[in-house]
C-alpha cells in the first residue's frame, strides 16, 4: 500500500490569523442530536484561513482565480526542501535551496519547503515572526520554473516590512503559479519525489480558498 501524508493544518476557534481586514475564524454548534434531531455547525472563515491555496489574483485584479485553474495543475509531481529549523524572522536563502532541492526540480514540478515553523501553530509570534524569504531565494524559485510552492511558513515577504509590501509575492505571480500555505508534518515527508494533491473548497471567484494538500508516493 502506498503511503499518504496529509499536510493541512486544523481549523478551530482560535486559531492563528492574518488579522484585519480578515475576519476572526470562528467554528459554532448550531444545532444537536438532543435539542433538533440532527447536528450541525455554523463556520466563519475567509481566503486565507488555515491552510489555503492561492492564485495571482490574491494580487493582480485581472488574473486567474480559482475557477480557471483546471484540476490537472492540482495534482503534480513534488519534491520537499528539508532545510535547518529556522528562527523567528530568519530568511531563507537560495543556497539553502540549492543544496536541499537543486539536483531534483524539473520545470513544472511543485516545491515544498520544510523550517520546522509549523511546531508554532496557534502558538504567539506564529505569523509575526514567521521566517521568509530573501530577494536570492524567489529567484532561484523562478528560474526553476515551479508550478506550485508550498511551505509551512506564513509568510513569503518579511513580516517586519512597513505597509504589507508584497514585491517577492508579485515577482512569483507574474506568472499563474499557484501557492499553497502554511503546510504542517512536512518534517516527515523526507525529500521525496511525492505527488501532491490539493483541492480548495470549490469558490471559482475568490483568488484563494482553504484547502486539503495531501501527499501521496509515487
Amino acid at each position: 500500500m502506498k503511503r499518504w501524508l496529509d499536510l493541512t493544518g486544523k481549523l478551530e476557534n482560535g486559531m492563528w490569523n492574518y488579522g484585519k481586514p480578515f475576519p476572526e475564524i470562528s467554528i459554532d454548534q448550531v444545532a444537536d442530536v438532543a435539542t433538533d434531531g440532527y447536528e450541525g455547525h455554523a463556520f466563519r472563515l475567509h481566503s486565507l484561513a488555515g491552510t489555503y491555496l492561492e492564485t495571482a489574483n490574491h494580487l493582480f485584479a485581472d488574473r486567474e482565480r480559482l475557477g480557471d485553474v483546471s484540476l490537472d495543475r492540482l495534482m503534480t509531481r513534488a519534491w520537499v526542501a528539508q532545510l535547518p529549523d529556522k528562527k523567528p524572522f530568519e530568511p531563507i536563502t537560495a543556497e539553502e535551496l540549492e543544496r536541499a532541492a537543486g539536483t531534483s526540480l524539473a520545470p513544472g514540478d511543485a516545491l515544498l519547503i520544510a523550517t520546522g515553523w509549523d511546531a508554532y501553530w496557534n502558538r504567539p509570534g506564529y505569523t509575526e515572526s514567521s521566517p521568509y524569504f530573501d530577494s536570492d531565494a524567489m529567484d532561484w524559485i523562478i528560474d526553476r520554473d515551479v508550478s506550485l510552492l508550498g511551505m509551512d511558513i506564513t509568510s513569503i515577504e518579511d513580516p517586519r516590512k512597513p505597509g504589507g509590501e508584497m514585491t517577492l509575492l508579485m515577482r512569483y505571480y507574474a506568472k499563474d503559479r499557484l501557492m499553497v500555505a502554511p503546510l504542517v508534518r512536512l518534517r516527515e515527508a523526507g525529500k521525496g519525489p511525492w505527488t501532491i494533491t490539493v483541492l480548495p473548497l470549490n469558490v471559482p471567484n475568490a483568488c484563494a480558498a482553504p484547502c486539503r494538500a495531501i501527499l501521496f508516493e509515487n
